[in-house]
């Protein structure tokens, strides 16, 4: 923290001391993160130059995972094989985070602030955050004991992710230190017990009516299941509850890979009469890729049902040392909803990654399996960003005169991967297009209810997923989610008692592919399916409790 603010603070502070307060713009893309047990808005705040706010979480998480793979169901007989992918899960753990900020009445606009979060899950030994190590007892059970859901995690919790200066005004705003960053691609992701967290510089200006123009450079990162900053992300490392660095990228002695943060532009328009936002971005990820992305929203504001449509793209290419391989990604994705009811809102979503692949001869070490069409490196390194194993996507084909033909077109996403958190029209609950790493093509549609005082929110989705190839042509997941929102009395403006909310959230993902190889388009009576064939998991359910708290 000392080094950051010695590096951005007084810079910071000198760009922006010209200026009088106002946030930085949000779209439907990039939401600011919000108290979600707050069932009204928050008064305007008093005049103290001191607020402060609290909150306690508590979570319960149940995974069932289902294969029809032999070496994943569960079997009496002893010495029987298993693989982790038949262990169901369960995490409970409960943490309390206090955030204060101090605003200095006398030095126009300068503030400084932070946030402390401790969680545990009160489970003795298996509380520590070493014993969920790989191999260690703690997340080693074999069925039908359960695994820690370590998504959440299962483990104890200790940090400061938040620890900054900054400054704002009418038309400046900027912050350097540990903060709570906002953006598409890399942002507070909070869907459990604290939000992901970064450790640089933000500046940002407004002083143009109707736009913002935005930089950061962030150079640490701290993921929600860690306790610390880091020189990593999320495919570069083996976070907790995370699929981590990709299987076919080596690194001797199964270390992670440094990277220095990313550097980070915007340029957006808001004209909220009209209504219409259109935003522009561009990311440099340290030694992995670059980054542009374009997001828009028009709103009908005179209709009565607000119909609107919304529009995305981007490409994705690797950079620098490309620790990564080659990654070459391209998406649109479109948007349309309205409100169809008083209370109702409707909305249907679709994005579509094309595939591509290469010709190639394999390094030494690696290999592509005839039946499976999966990639094997073992002690080598295949230079690609390919689709996760294991869920019946083909990653490769093997040709007659010895050459291999390497498919791949996923967004690599090194800040929300595996997080469902990216701004994917159509990522579900549990998964998207981001966490299988995959190219191809998805829909989604979701029916929200709100009611009149917003103390009851409930949301039905289901979302279809193709990520079919010339490797493996029926790769298709489906899911429907189910999440129900119930807050209790509302905020009366004064007092410790801001907000208390219960909610509930049940997933269900299966894999209906079916596995004939890259010679047929169409399977035999009797073909297995892709997901038992390569010991996937061909049904998937997961749920969600939460009870939070503000104060």
């Amino acid at each position: 923290m000392q080094s950051i603010l010695a590096r951005y603070g007084l810079a910071a502070v000198a760009m922006v001391a010209a200026s009088t307060s106002v946030a930085i713009a949000d779209t439907s893309a990039t939401p600011a993160p919000a108290s979600v047990a707050q069932s009204a808005p928050v008064p305007t705040p008093t005049a103290s130059p001191f607020q402060w706010s609290g909150q306690f979480r508590s979570y319960y998480f149940t995974r069932q995972n289902a294969s029809n793979n032999p070496g994943a169901q569960f079997n009496f007989t002893p010495g029987a094989k298993y693989s982790s992918t038949g262990v169901n899960q369960a995490s409970w753990n409960s943490a309390i985070s206090l955030h204060g900020e101090y605003t200095f009445p006398d030095l126009g606009g300068l503030f400084i602030g932070g946030t402390y979060v401790y969680a545990n899950p009160l489970d003795g030994p298996c509380s520590i955050a070493l014993s969920h190590a790989k191999g260690k007892p703690c997340v080693s059970q074999a069925p039908p004991n359960t695994n820690p859901d370590d998504t959440l995690p299962g483990f104890a919790l200790s940090t400061f992710p938040e620890a900054y200066l900054g400054f704002r005004n009418a038309s400046w705003y900027a912050k350097a230190g540990d903060q709570l960053f906002i953006s598409p691609w890399a942002g507070p992701a909070d869907t459990r017990l604290k939000p992901e967290a970064f450790q640089g510089a933000d500046v940002a200006y407004s002083g143009i009516k109707g736009w913002t123009f935005e930089a950061a450079d962030m150079i640490q990162f701290e993921n929600r299941t860690s306790n610390t900053f880091q020189s990593n992300t999320l495919l570069t490392s083996y976070p907790a509850g995370n699929s981590g660095l990709p299987a076919n990228i080596y690194v001797p002695g199964g270390n992670f890979i440094q990277t220095n943060g990313f550097f980070y532009g915007k340029a957006g328009y808001a004209n909220a009469p009209v209504g219409l936002t259109l935003d522009g971005y561009f990311y440099s990820v340290s030694a992995l890729m670059n980054i542009l992305w374009f997001d828009g929203k028009y709103t009908f504001t005179q209709s009565k049902v607000k119909p609107f449509i919304a529009l995305q793209g981007g490409t994705e290419t690797n950079a620098g040392a490309s620790y990564l391989g080659k990654i070459d990604s391209q998406v649109i994705g479109a948007q349309i909803g309205a409100n169809v009811a008083k209370n109702v809102l409707l909305t249907f979503g679709f994005d579509t990654l094309p595939w591509h692949n290469d010709t190639i001869t394999l390094p030494k070490g690696v290999t592509c399996s005839s039946s499976t069409n999966q990639i094997t490196a073992k002690g080598a390194t295949l230079a690609y960003f390919l689709p996760l194993v294991n869920n019946g996507t083909g990653q490769c084909s093997n040709n007659s005169d010895g050459t291999t033909n390497v498919y791949y077109g996923g967004w690599a996403s090194p800040y929300t991967d595996n997080y469902t958190a990216d701004p994917f029209f159509t990522t579900n609950g549990s998964q998207g297009m981001v966490e299988r790493r995959s190219a191809g093509t998805s829909e989604r549609v979701a029916a929200t209810f709100t009611s009149n005082n917003n103390r009851i929110v409930f949301l039905a989705a289901y979302g279809w997923l193709n990520y079919g190839n010339a490797a493996a042509p029926n790769a298709n997941t489906n899911e429907y989610d189910l999440d129900g929102i119930y807050r209790f009395s509302q905020y009366k403006g004064t007092g410790p008692y801001k907000g208390l909310m219960l909610r509930d959230r049940y997933f269900v993902r299966w894999i209906q592919n079916t596995f004939c190889g890259a010679s047929s388009t169409t399977c035999p009576a009797g073909a297995s399916t892709g997901a038992q064939y390569l010991g996937g998991l061909p049904l998937f359910k997961y749920n969600r409790a939460q009870l939070e708290y503000d104060f």
